[in-house]
Parts: C-alpha cells; structure tokens; sequence
C-alpha cells in the first residue's frame, strides 16, 4: 500500500473511534452536566462531523465514481455488443 493510499483510508479507520469517544462522553455518570464535560461534547463530535466530512468526500471522488448506474448499464451494454459483434 503506498503513501496515497494509507492516507485517504485515515478517515475511515478513526471514524469507529470518534463515535465511541462521543458515546463514551455522553454516557459518564455524571452527564454532560459541567462546561467542562460540555466542551470536551462539543470538541469530540466536532472533531466526528469533521472526519465523517472527510470521508464522505473521499468516497465521493473515488476514481471510476463519475457514472451513474443508468451509465454503468449503458457501457456494459455497449461493450456486450462491440464483443458480440466480434464474434
């Protein structure tokens, strides 16, 4: 795996963790009761938006993502017939 890839895959391998730290702050005994324990909410789901963000973008600009499945079909037929025809 080269230096690209790893890079592109961070956002999705820390996404389990940001959730389970938003979980884990709103879950304490005490609540989200203290400025403190609001803050730390606020940062941790900020910081959880901001990788889902990333990720998101990542997904949607993957290579080959440009077609729709009604293209997709469209090729695939056009090139079932371009093989059918060498035959």
């Amino acid at each position: 795996m080269n230096m690209a890839s790893t890079t592109n895959t961070i956002p999705y391998d820390n996404l389990l963790l940001k959730l389970v730290t938003v979980l884990e702050l709103t879950q304490k005994p005490d609540g989200i009761s203290t400025n403190n324990a609001k803050q730390a909410v606020l940062h941790a789901t900020n910081e959880f938006k901001s990788l889902l963000s990333q990720a998101k973008t990542l997904a949607e600009t993957l290579p080959g993502g440009e077609l729709d499945i009604d293209d997709q079909d469209n090729v695939i037929e056009m090139l079932t017939v371009l093989r059918d025809r060498k035959r």
